[in-house]
Formats: C-alpha cells, structure tokens, sequence
C-alpha cells in the first residue's frame, strides 16, 4: 500500500528543535536553549511559541510569546506532567502572559513542588504547556507536548479504505515522539454524527485477520478525529516508534460497538516506507 503524502503542518506541532545560536542582546546567557511551537486549540486561534534558555549559573529562564491575545485578559501558563492528550497535574507556574506584551518570563530554578529542575533536564521531561484564559483550567486556548513528549517530525502515513460503508476513507498518522514512542492519529472521512466508532489495530492483513493487538481511542463522529498516545500494545509488549510502523498489521475502523463491531467503517494494511 503506497504512503500518503500531505501538509503535516498541524500534526507536527508541536515540533521540538534544538537551538545553538548566540543571544548576545541576553546577558547572562549561554546561547542554548529549545523552541516548542504552540498550537492553538480554540477559535480565537492563539498560538505561539516556548523558549527555554539556558543561563551561564546554571538555572533556566522560560519565555512565552503568543500572538492574536485580547488585550484586556491575562493568560496563565502552566508545564503539566504527562503528555497533552492524556494530561497531567500542573508540575509548574509561569508567569501569566499580559495581553499587552504578548509575552512573559519565568526564571526557573524548581518545580512547583520544590524538585530542582535544570536545563539540561528538560530534554527529557514528561510534559506538556497549557496556555489559558482567567483561572479555568477548562479554558486552554493554547498548548505544546515538551521534553520527552515532543514530536521528532519522523512519520509515517497510511490511507484508510471504505470497508462495509459506502464512500468512507481515511489516514491513520504515526508520529514519533522524542521518548521514541508514538502518537497515533485517525482521521476518517464518512464518520456518523454522534457516534465514537471504536478502532483497533490488528494482527495479519485486511484480508486474514488474525486478531487485536491494540485498541486505540475511538473516532469521533462529530469530529472524524481519534488520538492515542501509544507505548504498549495490548498485552503490555512496549512498542516503540520503529516497531509500530513495522508492525506489520492493519488498522480498522468499526462501526460501533457490540454488534457494529461486525461492521467495517474503514480500513488499511501499515507497510513501512522510509521518509
């Protein structure tokens, strides 16, 4: 089955890279530092992007710098453990972003908690950022994957084939993250409004299977979108990035539950090719 190619731009972000250059207009900095892009996921459409210095004694300065913000809020920032599809507590508290300014700084020496943190601890934290407005967590306008959970821009792409639906497709996205495991995505074209279309991935071949060896989020039917953040398959076998997209295997898309799991809304062999 051929690869598709398409704009990955949403699905990268956020994209990690490492920065070496010299910040002379900085005093007291060592020139490196990490880039996070933030990805809005709201209709006010923020966005912007997270950079984490390293100072020459040895602590961390972090700077936010968002665009499209209402000039009469502020937005906290907080790191979170975990990854963003999954969330986590708030690990740490940055300095909120004025609507002014579009930006603000935190120098960090701790987490929350008191945990010492460094800069050369970062590359390997499990966490995320989320950008709110006011004082509901519920109101995130803004976020990145960090540290460990961020995406590398490795990938691989399969399409998605109409099963036991008339007119349905979709690609299935494997992203590997920065800990070597994967974020999975499902996108399916023909979705039911209001319903969650369960997906597994499944031992053999559309053609002969031989049975599940994951189940993944379900696809929403509002949205045509699932996500999973993949580390194990069922059975507790760790996988990683290289495994998964080797795997060997096809995902399907079912109808529903019960019954409707007889029923194939979509689905594709994974056959590995090189980017």
């Amino acid at each position: 089955m051929n690869t598709l190619k398409r704009n990955l731009t949403p699905l990268l972000i956020p994209l990690i890279f490492a920065l070496f250059s010299c910040e002379e207009e900085l005093p007291n900095v060592s020139g490196k530092n990490h880039l996070y892009q933030l990805k809005s996921i709201s209709e006010q459409d923020i966005d912007g992007h997270m950079k984490i210095r390293q100072r020459n004694d040895g602590s961390t300065q972090v700077e936010l710098v968002l665009n499209n913000l209402s000039t009469s809020n502020s937005y906290p920032a907080y790191l979170h453990f975990n990854n963003a599809l999954e969330g986590g507590g708030v690990a740490l508290t940055l300095t909120p972003v004025d609507g002014n300014s579009q930006n603000s700084v935190t120098e960090v020496m701790a987490l929350d908690s008191g945990q010492p943190i460094t800069y050369d601890e970062l590359p390997s934290f499990d966490g995320h950022l989320n950008i709110q407005i006011g004082n509901d967590p519920g109101k995130v306008v803004a976020q990145a994957d960090i540290g460990s959970n961020a995406l590398t821009g490795r990938f691989q792409q399969f399409s998605l084939e109409e099963g036991d639906v008339a007119g349905a497709s979709g690609i299935v996205t494997i992203e590997e993250r920065e800990s070597g495991f994967s974020l999975v995505t499902v996108e399916v074209d023909g979705a039911t409004e209001g319903k969650q279309h369960p997906v597994t991935l499944n031992f053999g071949s559309i053609y002969e299977s031989q049975g599940i060896a994951a189940t993944f989020n379900p696809v929403d039917g509002s949205s045509g979108l699932s996500q999973t953040n993949v580390e194990n398959l069922d059975g507790e076998l760790v996988t990683q990035y290289h495994s998964l997209v080797d795997f060997g295997g096809f995902v399907r898309v079912h109808q529903g539950d019960g019954v409707e799991m007889n029923t194939v809304l979509v689905q594709g062999n994974i056959a590995f090719i090189e980017n």
